[in-house]
């Protein structure tokens, strides 16, 4: 499984350790050499980013310097418009094709919501979709989507050598961070250190991102 892809993406918004060690986990769990976090440009799912493109992308980046394994992938910015995942996995198929598996990465919260994806039965033939589920997360489905489930269903053993069209469920430590919690603190001066790379809350605060976060005189 080592030269297979998995795609984390997301506004990253700023990016966090929650992210980074998601990604690190499902690295391991799949023996993977290297996983990559792939920021929209335009989340058709979620408001528009806080901060602008090149603040998000040059975060990624520094983060990325400590994490070794993990790999800033730009194309849907590059690309441009609305960052359906469709598209960019058709642009990795194109890349790499047919044979080799991807794995596209998801909270259990978007995956709740998985079947209002823009072409989402073509999402799920063209990858195997990895759901990160923490303790206490719950599940929505909708009843068209349990039964796509329970056809889609697989273990990780059971994703060797599968190109795609499986969901696998992975269970994570509780890692209670989000990038709108991080915001609300910066916006009250608050430093979220323990939910940062050391870099990029550097970052935040030599740029003065997420209006009036803590800023240097």
């Amino acid at each position: 499984m080592k030269n297979d892809i998995a795609l984390f993406g997301g506004t990253f918004d700023p990016v966090h350790l929650g992210h980074l060690r998601s990604a690190q986990h499902v690295r391991s769990v799949l023996s993977l050499n290297e996983i990559r976090l792939v920021p929209s440009l335009e989340s058709p799912h979620r408001k528009h980013p806080e901060s602008t493109v090149e603040h998000r992308l040059a975060m990624l980046r520094l983060a990325a310097l400590d994490f070794p394994g993990i790999v800033i992938d730009d194309r849907e910015i590059a690309r441009g418009g609305l960052s359906y995942s469709v598209d960019t996995l058709e642009s990795f198929r194109n890349e790499f094709g047919l044979r080799i598996a991807i794995y596209l990465i998801m909270g259990m919260d978007a995956f709740n919501k998985f079947d209002e994806w823009y072409r989402w039965r073509d999402i799920g033939c063209l990858c195997n979709i990895i759901v990160l589920k923490r303790p206490g997360n719950s599940s929505g489905f909708s009843s068209l989507m349990n039964r796509w489930i329970e056809n889609s269903l697989c273990s990780l053993e059971q994703l060797q050598g599968r190109p795609g069209g499986k969901v696998c469920f992975v269970e994570l430590e509780q890692m209670d961070i989000s990038s709108t919690e991080i915001r609300e603190a910066l916006r009250r001066g608050l430093k979220p250190s323990l939910q940062l790379p050391t870099k990029v809350e550097n970052y935040i605060q030599v740029h003065g991102l997420y209006q009036g976060g803590y800023v240097n005189a």
